[in-house]
């Protein structure tokens, strides 16, 4: 049963990235300027809840989101549009949304069934912007902050706020509302682009290793052939909490399917049951593998318990959800080496 799957381990991704402005990561001696890349889908939304917050419709707003968005992609993410996605989906964006409201949208997002509107990361920032009449003068003050979560897992992984800036503008520029957008927009858009660039670090942090250049050998008892040695991406980089479902397994089946899941499949983290009743069990699976690839496995593995993948077993994957159906009975089988050695 071994033999049928691959052991190397998916790589968990690393602790997380303290934030600090883009000039301390320079001072570390961290090249900000290489394009780290990533396979991880990354969406960046604005919230602008708060009255005092600077709204969406706003040319500043718009400018920082674009200077966010560009400074990743420049980077190697895959940056989602939040505004091509809801066209698609025939949504209107509004403003002064709260936070929940962009969560659900979110969550619709990954449920549309179109790859290209599936989000795995997402930052939320806020941009506040005041300004003061110093009446020789006026006094501008910006700030942007703002947070990054796992769309999939639900889980906060880390924040991040620039420090505050101020800088003055004419003393006339509080009675033209052009003055006030042009001179905050210049410097929020400066500030944006400093951050785009620490937000591309934190995030290589939950990128899988990128796949070893492929070197061909030949092995004799390929008859010759060359055969790749590179290392295989078999992780998203992102720790995933799956949630599996087995239905209608006798005991030892099952506990021989999760056993093997937690022993030899890649990237395997930790496992829990959540419930069990007469036909069902429910468990949570915590690997960095995508769910590609487990659907991959599981099949490679109820073949190699002796089932008919094709008539007596079905695996059905939506999102984070893994259901394996035992279609019809089956003959009660051995017991495998693999269950001898569990307890060892």
């Amino acid at each position: 049963m071994r033999n049928a799957l691959q052991t190397n381990l998916a790589a968990v991704a690393a602790a997380v990235l303290t934030l600090t402005a883009a000039t301390a990561c320079a001072a570390t001696g961290v090249d900000v300027s290489r394009n780290v890349g990533t396979n991880i889908p990354v969406l960046v939304m604005g919230e602008d809840e708060d009255p005092n917050s600077v709204k969406r419709s706003s040319d500043i707003f718009k400018r920082v989101n674009a200077e966010l968005k560009g400074a990743m992609q420049r980077h190697g993410f895959r940056m989602i549009d939040e505004e091509s996605v809801a066209v698609d989906l025939g949504w209107e964006i509004t403003e002064r949304r709260p936070k929940t409201e962009l969560i659900e949208g979110i969550k619709l997002m990954n449920k549309s069934g179109n790859a290209a509107h599936r989000v795995r990361a997402w930052v939320l920032f806020r941009i506040h912007a005041q300004a003061k009449d110093l009446e020789f003068s006026t006094k501008v003050q910006t700030r942007i902050d703002g947070e990054i979560y796992d769309a999939a897992s639900n889980q906060f992984l880390d924040t991040f706020e620039m420090p505050r800036a101020e800088y003055p503008a004419p003393a006339d520029c509080l009675e033209s509302p052009v003055c006030i957008t042009e001179v905050v927009g210049d410097r929020a858009r400066d500030i944006a682009a400093g951050l785009g660039e620490v937000l591309a670090l934190k995030l290589e942090r939950y990128s899988p290793p990128k796949r070893a250049p492929r070197r061909e050998v030949a092995v004799p008892d390929a008859g010759g052939v060359p055969v790749g040695d590179g290392a295989s991406d078999n992780g998203h980089g992102l720790l995933t909490p799956y949630t599996l479902t087995l239905r209608y397994f006798e005991n030892q089946e099952a506990l021989t399917l999760v056993g093997v899941m937690a022993e030899e499949f890649p990237g395997y983290n930790e496992h829990n049951l959540i419930d069990k009743s007469a036909a069902v069990r429910r468990y949570e699976y915590h690997t960095t593998a995508k769910a590609a690839k487990l659907e991959e496995w599981l099949y490679i593995l109820l073949t190699d318990m002796g089932f008919n993948a094709e008539r007596e077993v079905l695996v059905q994957v939506d999102g984070t959800n893994i259901k394996v159906d035992k279609l019809v009975p089956t003959p009660r089988r051995p017991r495998s080496e693999d269950e001898r050695r569990r307890f060892d």
